[in-house]
């Protein structure tokens, strides 16, 4: 029996898209060995590599010059980088998944409220000293804080499309009524608060990678593989849900456990990594872009394509955070990068859907 349409169309594809991944692969091993060099102390990009290779082998550095290579790229730059990768990973999957679920363009994880939440919960620890957990020091206080609130809009719309059927619109509107509503309580918050304050809310709110330490990998980890795994997997069912509610019932799926999964996936994952990073947004929403203009549509390489394209976005606004003096927050770069490059995306496709 003949292949059907869409299935030589994968497979013709197939190899352009090995290519694809095996470039960014590339370019993103090369950029994340070149992120572990950079620091006010000098560190050449084969010293950085002797030094992973050496704590591998476990030699242990001689002289104060090796010591201080070993700490600037085992305990200082490696963390920060693997988080960059991680975070990039997450974000990007949960906007490419998004954008599909809501036949939405504009559609990222920060579109449902999570940022908004998890800055909410962030400024009552920050601004007035409350911890949804009683008698922990302000680091973990900070981080309870922000993952509890940045479960509650997901929460309401699992709670309400269980109550309801909510379409992916109404998901997106009543995420965004969300968002409208804690960004109001977050400026209220910040209306009589000190100076020092606000700067450590506004950093926050935007988003760094400066504060990573190991112990905070394990977590985003967890998230990232969650995300992949349960993603991939899913993806199928996910590109039978592009075609219509009513297609996917026929083919024997339930569009509205796939949302209501996905949904709660991307808030758990976005909530652990804005509990570590702050809020670093247009990577959701630029890199699925840019990856389908590779890939297509095709939900199975178009997550891990788009997985790449995120890491290397948050990747190259680090680098050049941690190039440049005065400790630029990363959202910022992530930002500045992000809105041209939707735009251009915006305007050569304004003539046709993406979906």
């Amino acid at each position: 029996m003949a292949q059907s349409s869409p299935k030589r169309e994968y497979h013709k594809n197939r190899p352009k898209q090995i290519l694809i991944s095996l470039a960014l692969l590339a370019v993103l091993l090369v950029l994340a060995i070149y992120s572990l060099s950079i620091n006010s102390f000098e560190v050449s990009m084969q010293e950085a590599l002797d030094a992973i290779i050496n704590r591998i082998k476990g030699i242990e550095p001689v002289g104060y010059i090796a010591g201080m290579i070993d700490y600037v790229v085992i305990d200082v730059n490696s963390p920060r980088t693997i988080a960059a990768i991680l975070v990039g990973t997450t974000l990007a999957v949960s906007g490419t998944v998004m954008q599909t679920l809501t036949h939405n363009p504009l559609a990222e994880p920060y579109t449902i409220g999570i940022s908004s939440a998890a800055l909410f919960g962030a400024t009552l620890c920050i601004a007035l000293g409350v911890s949804v957990i009683p008698g922990v020091g302000k680091d973990i206080a900070l981080c309870a804080n922000s993952f509890i609130f940045a479960m509650v809009p997901a929460l309401v719309i699992v709670s309400a499309s269980s109550l309801k059927k909510l379409s992916p619109n109404m998901m997106i509107l009543l995420g965004i009524g969300m968002m409208y509503v804690f960004s109001a309580s977050t400026t209220f918050l910040k209306f009589n608060t000190s100076e020092e304050k606000l700067q450590e809310i506004y950093i926050w709110g935007v988003g760094t990678l400066t504060k990573i330490q190991w112990e905070d990998v394990i977590p985003l980890l967890v998230g990232c593989v969650l995300l992949i795994v349960v993603f991939t997997a899913m993806s199928r069912k996910i590109n039978v849900l592009m075609a219509g509610d009513k297609v996917c019932q026929s083919l024997g799926e339930n569009p509205n456990k796939i949302r209501l999964i996905s949904f709660t996936l991307i808030s758990l994952g976005v909530a652990i990594v804005v509990c570590y990073t702050g809020t670093i947004g247009f990577v959701g929403l630029v890199a699925p872009h840019l990856t389908r203009l590779f890939v297509g549509n095709n939900n199975r390489p178009l997550i891990p394509l788009s997985a790449l394209s995120g890491s290397l976005l948050i990747l190259v606004s680090d680098v050049v955070v941690r190039s440049l003096p005065g400790g630029l927050p990363c959202g910022v770069v992530t930002a500045l990068i992000g809105s041209p490059m939707f735009l251009y995306f915006l305007f050569k496709q304004r003539k046709k859907s993406t979906f």
